[in-house]
C-alpha cells in the first residue's frame, strides 16, 4: 500500500544531490511515496548507487533487494563470527567486514566469493575499521603503528601515512573508512572524519563528531545527527540541515541514493520514493 507524505522546503540549496535538495532558492514542495517495507534483524544494512539493497540476517546471511523490493541473492558465511559492515561502494564488488576473525570476503554482483583477506597475518592487534578501494585493494588502520595501509591481497602494503599519532597529536580510533572520489576520509567519533588523499597523506578534519556512518555525494559529506539530514559541502566548507517531515524520532540510520530515501527504525527498513514539486 502506498503512502503519500507532503512537505515544504524553503530556501534550501544543494548542488545536485538530492531531488529535493537543489540548486535555486524556490519554495518546493516533496512527496513522499512508501515504496517497500523490509523486516529486518540486524542493524547491517546499505545501499548502491543503483538502488539495490542490502541486508543482513541474525544468522549473518546477506540478502541483496533489487529497487523493486524483490529478493535477487543470497550469501551465508557462519565461519567467521558476525558480519558488521558491508561496502557498496561498487555494486560490481563487494566487500564484508568480519572483525571477530579479522576477516574480508569480496563478492561480486550475484553475491559470489571473488576474494579474501585475511588481517591476522598483518599483526595488527585490532582492526576496528576497513574500506575498500577504488583499485579493489583494503584500506585498514593500523594500531600498533599509527598508521593507514592500502594492502593487497597478500598483505603487501601498497601505501602508507606517516605516523598519524605524531601528525596529529593524538591517537585515532577509527570505526568507518570511505574513499571516494580520490579522497579517503577516516571517522572518528570523538575525533571527527579526517580526510586524506589516495597515498595516505593528511589534508584536514572535519569537525563533525558521534557519527557511524555516512555518505558522500557529489562533493556533498551526507549524514543523520539529532533527527536531521546533514549535508556538508566539501568544497564551500559550509553545512546545510533540514527536517524531513517524516516523523523520524526514531531513526536509527538514513541513506539517500538518487530519488530514493531508506530510513531504519529498529527492526523495520523503509524505502521512499522522493519526488520533488515547484510550489
Amino acid at each position: 500500500m502506498e503512502k503519500l507524505l507532503k512537505y515544504r522546503i524553503v530556501g534550501f540549496s544543494v548542488w545536485c544531490l538530492l531531488p529535493f535538495l537543489l540548486v535555486g532558492q524556490s519554495e518546493k514542495s516533496v512527496d513522499y511515496s512508501l515504496l517497500h517495507t523490509l523486516e529486518i534483524s540486524s542493524p547491517v544494512f546499505t545501499t548502491d548507487q543503483v538502488r539495490n539493497v542490502y541486508t543482513v540476517t541474525s544468522t549473518n546471511e546477506v540478502i541483496k533487494y533489487t529497487p523493486t523490493g524483490q529478493i535477487q541473492f543470497r550469501y551465508n558465511n557462519n565461519t567467521l563470527g558476525d558480519l558488521s559492515f558491508i561496502d557498496a561502494t561498487d555494486p560490481f564488488n563487494l566487500l564484508l567486514f568480519y572483525p571477530d576473525f579479522r576477516s574480508v570476503i569480496l563478492l561480486d554482483r550475484t553475491l559470489s566469493e571473488t576474494g579474501a583477506f585475511d588481517l591476522f597475518d598483518l599483526d595488527v592487534i585490532d582492526v576496528p575499521a576497513v574500506g575498500i578501494s577504488s583499485d579493489n585493494n583494503l584500506w585498514i588502520y593500523d594500531d600498533i603503528k599509527f598508521v593507514l595501509k592500502k594492502i593487497d591481497r597478500n598483505g603487501a602494503v601498497v601505501q602508507e601515512s606517516n605516523n598519524l599519532n605524531l601528525v596529529l597529536g593524538k591517537t585515532l580510533a577509527p570505526n568507518f573508512i570511505l574513499e571516494r572520489s580520490n579522497a579517503l576520509y577516516i571517522n572518528d567519533p570523538e575525533v571527527g572524519i579526517l580526510l586524506f588523499d589516495l597515498f595516505g597523506n593528511y589534508t584536514k578534519t572535519i569537525d563533525v563528531k558521534g557519527l557511524t556512518q555516512f555518505q558522500v555525494i557529489d562533493q556533498q559529506l551526507i549524514y543523520w545527527q539529532e533527527d536531521k539530514i546533514h549535508v556538508f559541502n566539501l568544497k564551500s566548507l559550509q553545512t546545510r540541515s533540514m527536517d524531513l517531515g517524516l516523523s523520524l524520532d526514531s531513526a536509527q540510520q538514513v541513506r539517500i541514493e538518487k530519488d530514493r530515501l531508506y530510513v531504519r527504525t529498529g527492526p523495520s527498513l523503509k524505502i521512499f520514493q522522493m519526488n520533488i514539486k515547484p510550489k
